[in-house]
């Protein structure tokens, strides 16, 4: 006998109501689903806690003055918001994805912009990633593809038009890496396709600068801070070659779902002689420590 086991409705935020996920639906002359046209944040909770949401909040606000869109709820508002989804999706720790489009427009490009934009806000139990990955570190493919170049699209947009990141995971799942370390159109270190990457050499804690390209990642900004004041390492901010990452004593890369993630493997170099490093350890515990005392 086939048992049919009951699924609880989880809900998201639609345009000022609270939906049930099964019946959340956007238009198909939905601008961002036409040209991508449109922005998004991540973030976390902490139990009640918006973990540094104000950050996200400004990047947000600064990707939306980008693309000439009127923000339709403060920060304030937003955080309401979020709280109430999270009690309805009976939530502890939550994983929120908030997505806004310039919403229903037609099709071509000479369209009226001031059209009422699309806000959705997706809220889920935040899982993470298997312990083991922490513990034996992961592998990171260096992409064929090349990140953007800012000139051509501004990487202070967090836009939900994302295809360059794709193709660099396509890359990824191709040869069964992780996650890829790409390029920019000068050669230059700049970022995963959804991580921030750090290493270190003699003591030393290098990433890329934003002057490359990269998405300044919350998590990035954290990771630095966390360095500075916390483990008494100072972090050195530069344009570098794919050789200075091959040569280093540790790599680890960040974000808010991967928080500090070790890496032993890129392409067929090895790390560390393949062996997690203590930095990555010890960053992700006050990164855990600083979550627990953030007081947003």
């Amino acid at each position: 006998m086939k048992i049919i086991r009951k699924v609880a409705m989880s809900y998201v935020y639609l345009n000022d109501e609270f939906v049930k996920s099964d019946a959340a639906k956007i238009s198909v002359f939905d601008q961002g689903f036409l040209y991508g046209d449109g922005i998004y944040e991540c973030f976390r909770s902490i139990g009640a806690r918006l973990y540094h949401f104000s950050q996200h909040y400004q990047r947000l606000r600064q990707s939306a003055e980008a693309l000439s869109y009127a923000l339709p709820y403060n920060q304030r508002q937003l955080e309401e918001v979020l709280l109430e989804l999270r009690q309805r999706n009976a939530l502890q720790d939550a994983y929120f994805r908030i997505t806004i489009t310039r919403g229903r427009g037609e099709i071509g490009f000479q369209h009226d912009l001031k059209s009422a934009l699309t806000c959705v806000i997706i809220a889920r139990e935040f899982r993470g990633f298997a312990a083991e990955h922490y513990q034996q570190g992961i592998a990171l493919r260096v992409a064929q593809i090349r990140r953007n170049a800012p000139e051509a699209i501004n990487p202070k947009i967090k836009s939900i038009s994302n295809l360059n990141s794709l193709l660099g995971k396509l890359e990824a799942k191709a040869v069964g890496a992780f996650e890829v370390i790409m390029l920019n159109n000068k050669n230059h270190l700049c970022e995963g396709a959804a991580s921030n990457v750090f290493w270190t050499k003699g003591g030393w804690v290098f990433t890329p600068s934003e002057s490359t390209g990269l998405l300044e990642g919350v998590t990035r900004s954290t990771a630095i801070r966390l360095c500075e004041e916390h483990l008494n390492l100072r972090v050195i901010r530069g344009e570098y070659k794919l050789q200075d990452l091959l040569c280093a004593d540790e790599v680890f890369i960040t974000s808010t779902s991967l928080e500090v993630m070790p890496v032993i493997r890129v392409d067929d170099f090895t790390i560390n002689q393949g062996v997690v490093g203590s930095l990555a350890k010890r960053l992700r515990a006050a990164l855990h420590q600083d979550m627990e005392l953030s007081g947003e």
